[in-house]
């Protein structure tokens, strides 16, 4: 393969805001999301009222405080509803309290829960996130979760040790093909690694790429941390590092547990566009890899030529949270390319949607028309 530099998108901004607004007006996108779903549980600690356990004599750590949010492709689900869309969620959550707690959270943002299978022995997925405030709190007074600043400690994951039962997969795929022409899009997360899979196994991949094969006017997005390798027919996003572990997996190689962003993806450009070619060429579709800071490389086929196109990001000043930033990028695209963006300009716009996410502290970040409006009318 011959190394071939990515040409650089200078988007114009005020003509995307104007195009945006317009299109939003005309249609209202459908979109279903498919995987795997969580709840991210931000508990809220207070450090001046920790006790002694009298049965245990350890701390007993007070919370006063939670936040739910639905999490993963409740993410995604998330800003798609904040960005106006119509969001549709299939995947299976447990007959337990978290279960409940996210179904209703999903509901609270106006999501179609219908596509989700409430199972008995299945643990639902849940990332509790122990916040403490960064001083303590004005004697006398509770601070609320919205009041100063808090920072985000241990991380307790609940996890569904076992696949699902097989009924309730064939379940879920009938509930899906039910309803796929209905979508505009769909967007497949992909969240956990390999023994620790919920509603994901080899049968069910397969499912959803001969179902993208087989309904090519509905665009399919697949997101899949450590499972790149089995999806075709779609449009596949991935960070850089995800890219390089799933070309080094194909050629033997065992893929890593954890595919942290490389902080020297600048100086890698034509590597992420040799790789990016190979798998533009297996998957027949194209593919986002995405950079953090440096934005994003669209690789894609035209005309038997394979283009690059390197999608500039939105500055963000620090502090930010990258927690979720991958969702939120996965919503905007599917948002924007349903209502009728090119590959390029929905990549743009997956980015600014990113940018408002990971300026949002301490909750599962989402961004709104008015939000990303101002983003493109003030960075000129």
């Amino acid at each position: 393969m011959n190394d071939f530099v990515p040409v650089p998108f200078s988007p114009e901004k005020t003509l995307l805001a104007e195009q945006l607004s317009v299109r939003i007006k005309k249609k209202t996108p459908r979109i279903a999301v498919v995987g795997d779903f969580c709840l991210d549980k931000y508990l809220y600690i207070y450090p001046e009222l920790e006790e002694i356990s009298v049965e245990t004599g350890a701390a007993a750590f007070q919370v006063r405080a939670k936040r739910l949010f639905p999490g993963v492709g409740g993410t995604i689900t998330g800003n798609l509803r904040s960005l106006g869309a119509d969001a549709s969620c299939f995947g299976v959550v447990g007959d337990d309290g978290e279960g409940f707690e996210l179904l209703n959270a999903l509901k609270k943002i106006g999501a179609d829960v219908a596509g989700i299978i409430v199972a008995d022995k299945v643990i639902t997925g849940t990332y509790v996130k122990l916040m403490t405030p960064d001083q303590p709190s004005v004697k006398g007074k509770i601070q609320q979760p919205t009041e100063g600043k808090w920072v985000e400690g241990d991380r307790i994951d609940l996890r569904n040790p076992i696949p699902i039962p097989e009924d309730q997969i064939k379940l879920l795929k009938q509930l899906i093909l039910n309803r796929i022409s209905e979508f505009d899009a769909v967007v497949v997360s992909d969240q956990f690694a390999k023994g620790s899979e919920a509603v994901f196994s080899d049968d069910f991949r397969k499912f959803l790429t001969d179902l993208a094969k087989n309904v090519p006017n509905v665009f399919f997005l697949c997101d899949s941390r450590f499972f790149v390798n089995d999806y075709r027919n779609a449009l596949v996003k991935c960070n850089a590092s995800e890219l390089f572990d799933a070309y080094d997996a194909s050629r033997g190689a065992e893929m890593r547990k954890e595919t942290t962003l490389d902080s020297d993806l600048e100086t890698k450009e034509l590597e992420i566009c040799r790789i990016g070619k190979w798998m533009v060429d297996r998957n027949k579709r194209p593919v986002l890899v995405t950079r953090g800071a440096f934005g994003s490389i669209l690789i894609e086929s035209r005309n038997d030529r394979t283009i690059a196109t390197a999608i500039p990001a939105i500055p963000v000043a620090p502090p930010i949270d990258i927690c979720g930033a991958g969702d939120a990028t996965n919503a905007g695209f599917v948002f924007a390319k349903s209502l009728g963006f090119s590959l390029a300009e929905s990549a743009f716009l997956a980015g600014v949607v990113s940018s408002v996410t990971i300026k949002q502290i301490g909750v599962t970040g989402t961004a709104s028309i008015k939000q990303i409006l101002d983003v493109l009318i003030q960075t000129k």
